[in-house]
């Protein structure tokens, strides 16, 4: 007979009014009497994840919480090892990635040699099969078909995340960047730019995609040793004809949108500091003022202007499953 010694809930709440499909990191205290641990959910189908001993009897679990009710709760039981239960196969996770980029079935990320960074469109690529005239060399190494299209992708969105410090000075940066992960849940790059100055300026940002369809690009930077009268400011050319920053919640949600091209981003920031600039050419560069300590935020290349959509992803990034043990 199994009782409530034998396993442990973990219970995911959703705020919002909406079913949401989410990855999920929790951290609990093992209160069972082995370290051969699994989730499972309510019908004890066993679950993708990771479990992971921080020390001693502190653990870490991710997996993908799927379809958690609006307004509602999820349980799922953290017990030992099954070996009758079923196996539920997780969805597609990412397909690829290494030291320079990272992508899942929507969108590819890629890390220029000057510290940027690049954004496009993977379906463009099945529509693209046979236009292998159509190569592009990242980081030295020439991609052929199948791989990146150098003019076709939708999005093309390149040298995104420029850094700008003011008052302004010459910047020499050293650049170093790896893979963090890449797994059935979620792919992260670490980008490190270090600025020599007078006082060298230390800025660290992980770039996240989860798996799936979803093309948000999740963000965090900290930043160390930036003086007291300096301002750090993240720049996003985005090559689109615009002069509108479109405030859809006061709570950090924008939009740009380019009516001839069709395409567009929006940005999710718990900073109300984002400015539109116009390039000579009238492109539109959106600014972000970075606080001294950093910030996290994420951009979603659009495909429509469709307001409800790009509200819902906002308040999701802005407002995460909630996760209980018991």
């Amino acid at each position: 007979m199994i009782t409530k010694k034998d396993f442990m809930q973990l219970i995911i709440s959703n705020p919002s009014k909406w079913p949401r499909t989410e990855l999920i990191s929790a951290y609990f205290k093992n209160k069972l009497s082995t370290h051969a641990l699994q989730i499972y959910d309510s019908d004890n189908c066993e679950i993708t994840s990771q479990i992971e001993m921080q020390k001693e009897d502190r653990y870490k679990i991710r997996f993908v919480a799927e379809n958690v009710p609006s307004l509602g709760k999820k349980t799922f039981y953290i017990k030992k090892r099954d070996l009758k239960a079923e196996f539920r196969l997780p969805e597609m996770g990412l397909l690829d990635g290494n030291d320079y980029y990272i992508e899942n079935d929507s969108v590819r990320v890629v890390i220029e040699e000057n510290g940027t960074i690049t954004l496009m469109d993977r379906n463009d690529e099945d529509n693209n099969q046979e236009k292998c005239e159509n190569k592009v060399t990242i980081m030295g190494e020439e991609l052929g078909c199948g791989s990146i299209w150098a003019e076709d992708s939708f999005y093309n969105y390149p040298n995104l995340h420029i850094i700008e410090l003011e008052p302004k000075d010459e910047l020499d940066f050293e650049i170093n960047y790896s893979l963090m992960e890449a797994n059935d849940f979620r792919g992260t790059l670490q980008l490190d730019r270090k600025l020599k100055t007078e006082i060298n300026i230390d800025i660290s940002t992980l770039i996240s995609l989860e798996k799936g369809e979803k093309p948000l690009i999740k963000f965090k930077t900290t930043i160390m040793n930036l003086p007291n009268k300096s301002t750090l400011k993240i720049l996003f050319p985005c090559k689109l004809s615009t002069d509108k920053l479109d405030v859809l919640n006061k709570s950090g949600i924008y939009r740009i949108w380019d009516p001839i091209k069709k395409r567009g981003l929006a940005f999710f920031t718990s900073l109300n500091d984002l400015k539109l600039i116009q390039t000579k050419k009238k492109d539109a560069v959106v600014a972000m003022k970075l606080p001294n300590q950093g910030s996290s935020y994420a951009i979603l290349p659009l495909k429509s202007p469709n307001d409800a959509e790009i509200l819902k992803l906002g308040q999701e990034f802005r407002n995460p499953l909630n996760w209980e043990i018991k």
